[in-house]
């Protein structure tokens, strides 16, 4: 019934002499244990990826859940920036000649502390401004040209901060006035920016506001001083650290 070439190691059917039934149960049997390792095979695949699928849906609440609870729970905690006669909150000022940007930028995290080089008419110059963002500036600490490490001034330019007078930045004149309770000068350089201050210290303010400029006034830029009644309607525009000689 059946021929063998042990050469190729095929198998010669007759299959008029076998017939078509022999034929088909011959095929069956030798291919059933295949079938049967191909349907095993079939069903892990398959119970594999169910499982998978119901990991994945089971994790999103929980990483949905942990994103939510990260989002409320990151506040941040800006300190109230003061500013006094010899001290910027913990540091002595003027600083000690030394970079400060790293101790600077610890100790006010999370503002953003950075340093950076600022123009005027004179040459360059560095500063370090401390800010909650772009568009939130506080302070801007201006250092000399010629020693980037020698601290000049401080200019407070929010009512964030505060100085130890309790003075902030948008008080009125006459609340300047009450606060601090000096014998307060006044100045206007060429630059028509005009200047509060009293002789004995290291705070004083620039002023904002509206008054009237008289035709003496505006012959005498370099050595204008206002009348009591002109800054009344004038506001702190910034506050400003400079040390007195």
């Amino acid at each position: 019934m059946f021929k063998y070439e042990e050469k190729t190691d095929v198998i010669h059917l007759d299959i008029k002499k076998v017939g078509y039934q022999t034929l088909l149960y011959y095929c069956i049997k030798k291919d059933m244990k295949l079938i049967l390792l191909y349907i095993f095979l079939i069903g892990l695949i398959s119970c594999s990826t169910n499982s998978q699928d119901k990991k994945v849906v089971g994790k999103k609440p929980t990483e949905e859940s942990q994103i939510e609870t990260k989002t409320v729970g990151q506040t941040n905690n800006y300190r109230e920036i003061v500013i006094s006669e010899n001290s910027l909150d913990t540091f002595s000022i003027p600083f000690p000649e030394k970079n400060m940007l790293m101790p600077l930028k610890s100790y006010y995290e999370p503002y953003w502390v950075e340093a950076n080089i600022g123009q005027q008419d004179g040459p360059d110059f560095t500063y370090i401004d401390i800010l909650k963002d772009d568009d939130n500036p506080i302070a801007y600490l201006n250092f000399a040209p010629d020693n980037k490490f020698k601290l000049e001034e401080i200019r407070i330019v929010s009512s964030s901060a505060i100085d130890q007078y309790g003075v902030r930045v948008g008080d009125t004149y006459q609340e300047v006035r009450e606060k601090r309770n000096n014998d307060f000068k006044n100045s206007t350089n060429y630059h028509q920016h005009t200047y509060l201050y009293p002789d004995s210290s290291n705070i004083f303010y620039e002023l904002t506001g509206d008054f009237t400029m008289t035709e003496e006034m505006l012959e005498n830029l370099n050595e204008l001083g206002l009348t009591e009644e002109q800054p009344q309607n004038c506001k702190v525009d910034y506050i400003i650290w400079r040390k007195r000689k």
